[in-house]
């Protein structure tokens, strides 16, 4: 098994990219966009500060001042127009005896600044993705902090549900069963096609050792070049058994032949000897032996027919064997595929699960690949510019702008590869 903690420190090695780029960048003046909050006071007025969100089309809105636009302006131009504004503006403030006075407001007295800014947003594989609040100067990596961090970094001391060395140890075991099938079925493919061989190559995305794989793919050749030796064997065998009986039915249709000839010739020797004893010219005796000589060559010809026909029928058991231990081992091969194949369907399924269970919380990624290969995270940052939403991949001290998206993926080679 793959060492947890050589996995996690591989997990670690962020993509390298160059900084961001984009036109736009936060360290330039930033210019007030929908979804800010500015905060407009008085300092000549007690208890004159107002918070206002600027709304879609870039206004906000003041009680004593009305509708002001403040989209698109940096801080420094905010305060210099609402100290514009506001001192045209008449101000009524409560004396303590309850009287009210008119207020004189200078620019000097007025303040204007950014109180919040636009949320950010991190997802993707991150431990709690979603809305943060934005501070100036923030970068990626403080973001992602926040959200928790990569979340196969997170300790494990404070995870919740399964340990993921448990995890890794079940997902690595179902991949041993996996492969041995996985070399079964193919052995049997290859014993189906009566082919001394077949791909020994391991399956893409295993986190199994090579030398593994390469073992469990030697014996199951092995198994291969032994059944296939066998099988020949056994019909070479009964391929011998059906050769010879053809052989010997051919000596017995020849025998039988000739006996059948004897015969023949043995009836006209007995009718040619009746004849004659009839005439009176032989003795008994000599008609006697004619007939034992008949019935001797008819008993001959008799059990020469028999063991013809019982030498066609073993040359027909040899030949209904060869086709028996044929359609005999087809049909055991193909049930054995029937069920490597289920147990292979049912493998894939439960790997799917155990991915789904190593899958880094809250993300949205494919299923994670499998431990051997360089896992790495990728950081893009999505931001709307000139008013178009842009991505750029950077790195982790990249400075982010309110508004921005911060989506953090790992990849690896075999990515594609661990659903399949």
């Amino acid at each position: 098994m793959v060492n947890l903690s050589r996995f996690l420190l591989t997990v670690v090695a962020v993509l390298a990219t160059p900084p961001m780029t984009l036109a736009g960048d936060p360290a330039t003046a930033y210019r007030i966009s929908p979804g800010d909050t500015v905060e407009i006071g008085i300092t000549s007025i007690q208890g004159r500060t107002q918070r206002a969100v600027v709304q879609m089309d870039g206004t906000i809105v003041l009680p004593d001042a009305g509708i002001i636009s403040v989209g698109g302006l940096t801080s420094p131009e905010l305060q210099t127009r609402v100290q514009a504004i506001l001192p045209t503006k008449i101000f009524h403030m409560r004396m303590a005896d309850g009287r009210e006075q008119m207020a004189v407001v200078r620019p000097s007295d007025v303040t204007a600044i950014i109180a919040e800014y636009r949320p950010i947003y991190v997802t993707g594989d991150v431990l709690t993705p979603g809305q943060q609040a934005f501070r100036p100067l923030m970068t990626a990596r403080q973001a992602i902090a926040v959200a928790g961090g990569f979340s196969l970094l997170r300790s494990r001391s404070n995870q919740v549900g399964p340990d993921p060395t448990d995890l890794r140890r079940d997902y690595e075991m179902i991949w041993g069963e996996f492969i041995r099938d996985h070399f079964h079925n193919a052995r049997l493919r290859a014993e189906l096609q009566k082919q001394a061989s077949f791909d020994m190559q391991p399956p893409q995305g295993s986190p199994l050792t090579p030398a593994l794989a390469a073992g469990v793919a030697k014996a199951e050749a092995e198994a291969l070049k032994l059944s296939l030796d066998n099988y020949q064997q056994e019909q070479s065998f009964v391929g011998k058994g059906a050769r010879d009986s053809a052989a010997q039915v051919q000596a017995l249709i020849k025998r039988a032949q000739d006996e059948a000839d004897g015969v023949k010739a043995d009836e006209e020797d007995l009718a040619q000897v009746t004849r004659l004893f009839k005439a009176g010219n032989l003795t008994n005796n000599r008609l006697a032996d004619v007939r034992r000589a008949v019935l001797l060559s008819s008993t001959r010809a008799l059990e020469t027919s028999v063991e013809l026909m019982r030498t066609r029928r073993l040359q027909d058991d040899f030949a209904r064997q060869l086709e028996r231990n044929e359609n005999q081992r087809r049909i055991g091969l193909l049930n054995e595929l029937r069920d490597t194949q289920v147990r292979l369907a049912d493998i894939s399924a439960r790997l799917r699960a155990a991915s789904q269970k190593l899958q880094p919380q809250g993300a949205t990624a494919a299923p994670l690949s499998i431990a051997g290969e360089t896992v790495r995270a990728q950081i893009t940052i999505i931001r709307k510019l000139d008013g178009q939403w842009r991505k750029q991949a950077t790195d982790e001290d990249a400075e982010v702008a309110p508004g921005d998206t911060i989506e953090v993926r790992f990849s690896n080679e075999l990515e594609s590869a661990a659903a399949q």
